[in-house]
């Protein structure tokens, strides 16, 4: 090919170095940046410095085993590259969420330098009389080329950015990367949601066990993978310092460990989500840490608003979610369960029983509910997460010696899912034999009236029983199977 010397008035062609260097800085913070920025092209660079900075993480990605590197790693990697440059980068990283949503803007960069440099290879062939028959016809090769290489960087980039749709054939060929998960199939990478409970249940208990477990690495509870020792932050505007102290000190000595380094923690400093003053102050420190995990306890002590107006509380929601897209990190809220209905057994899922306006549960991407089993100290606990399906399990809060504690998983309750369902089918086959008021159902199958009647209201929401009355003025409500009616399975 030829090379054609550009004007000393030529423009500077199509870049934008901002954008580059926090593409190129993601890695240090992102196991799936590195897979992605590895497999990028050079050309996709306006600096050669930060061709040879994509060139280091495309060497060690093999050896990084699913984990970020490490600032002198990359160094290494990068030979020659300047250091200040290198750390300029690993501080734009640090603002980039999803690097695949910036690529786009890369190869429509690169499309538009190819572009730039065909007009002005044409403007020289021009200025000099070439034609395709002569010494010149290499330089036409080389505009050819060009052409080709920014017609499939546009459709690229506009596939993926601006396009209104793909064939499924398409979507194929280029997979989505698959979820990240911080602590396996339950809090996954930069995601929101919720840890809910009634009071005294024990969540902050169980929430600080997580946090614990994190930032050392190990599994929660263990049973559930930990990406790596992560860094957590807890914010908790409820219990008191001592009772942080005293908790996190017990569950340590329960683990038979030291308190890990990448443990942070602020106690009733009075931090709020709508106080942009000590919000903004929080998130200057937290930036510095850069968190994996941020966990807020308790969600009613962290503004001023009215939970019952949703108007109100989506743009705390929106806060969360710009602290997410600023540093990062996945946030977890504890949050207040409402009181069961007088009537019966809250029948609902844990995401639905939260107080406040239906939007928390659609918000939440990964959360985990709790409810008290018999026991002390014994819960339930509801994963609900968009990206996995785990089954409820049962833990315990365990005394050990030298007045140490932890908690202990105990096993999948999927039994407990089906008990609805079965009680249901009892009471429908003691009303095959005739109508019967709640209490003798209650009698019959063995179990309290209060729970009848909440599955009585099941079953008539259903079509599958109705109420009527006995005979006479002080008839006894009594219930019977509706027409068609049939037998629900368990």
């Amino acid at each position: 090919m030829v090379t054609v010397e550009r004007p000393r008035t030529a423009p500077i062609p199509p870049h934008d170095l901002e954008l580059e260097r926090g593409i190129l800085g993601a890695p240090f913070y992102s196991p799936a940046a590195v897979r992605t920025v590895a497999g990028l092209d050079d050309a996709l660079f306006y600096l050669g410095g930060h061709q040879a900075v994509r060139r280091a993480f495309a060497r060690i990605a093999p050896s990084l085993n699913g984990m970020p590197p490490d600032f002198a790693l990359v160094q290494r990697a990068a030979e020659g590259v300047d250091p200040a440059l290198l750390a300029a980068i690993f501080e734009a990283g640090l603002h980039v969420i999803e690097v695949e949503r910036h690529v786009p803007a890369l190869r429509e960069l690169a499309a538009q330098r190819e572009e730039s440099a065909i007009t002005a290879m044409l403007a020289e062939a021009h200025a000099r009389g070439a034609d395709a028959t002569s010494r010149d016809a290499a330089l036409w090769l080389d505009v050819e080329e060009r052409m080709e290489r920014a017609r499939l960087l546009r459709a690229a980039s506009g596939r993926q950015s601006l396009a209104p749709g793909q064939s499924l054939a398409e979507f194929f060929a280029v997979p989505p990367p698959e979820p990240a998960w911080l602590v396996a199939d339950l809090i996954r990478e930069a995601a929101n949601g919720w840890i809910g409970a009634a009071a005294k249940v024990g969540k902050s208990y169980l929430l600080l066990d997580l946090l614990l477990a994190a930032a050392l690495g190990q599994p929660w509870l263990g049973t559930f993978a930990v990406a790596r020792p992560l860094v957590v932050i807890l914010v908790e505007e409820e219990d008191s310092a001592y009772r942080v102290y005293e908790r996190s000190r017990r569950l340590c000595r329960g683990r038979g460990v030291e308190p890990p380094a990448t443990f942070h923690l602020t106690v009733r400093s009075g931090l709020q989500l709508d106080d942009t003053d000590r919000l903004d102050a929080f998130l200057r420190w937290a930036e510095n840490l850069r968190p994996d995990l941020i966990a807020w306890d308790v969600f009613n002590r962290l503004h001023t608003r009215d939970e019952k107006r949703p108007d109100q509380m989506l743009p705390l929601l929106k806060t969360v979610d710009r602290i997410r897209d600023t540093l990062g990190v996945g946030n977890l809220i504890a949050h207040h369960s409402r009181k069961p209905a007088p009537s019966g057994p809250d029948l609902a899922s844990g995401g639905q029983r939260l107080r406040g306006p239906s939007e928390f549960w659609g918000w939440a991407e990964n959360s985990l509910y709790l409810s008290p089993l018999k026991g002390k100290g014994v819960l339930r606990i509801e994963p609900e997460s968009k990206d996995a399906l785990v089954e409820p399990f049962k833990v315990h809060l365990e005394d050990g010696p030298d007045d140490s504690r932890r908690w202990v998983y105990d096993g999948p309750l999927a039994a407990k899912l089906d008990a609805g369902s079965k009680t249901r089918q009892r009471i429908v086959e003691a009303l095959s034999a005739g109508p019967a008021a709640a209490d003798a159902l209650a009698e019959q199958i063995g179990v309290t009236a209060r729970t009848v009647k909440s599955h009585l209201t099941a079953l008539l929401a259903d079509d599958i029983v109705t109420p009527t009355r006995e005979p006479g003025r002080a008839g006894r409500k009594v219930w019977m199977l509706a027409d068609n009616a049939e037998t629900p399975h368990a």
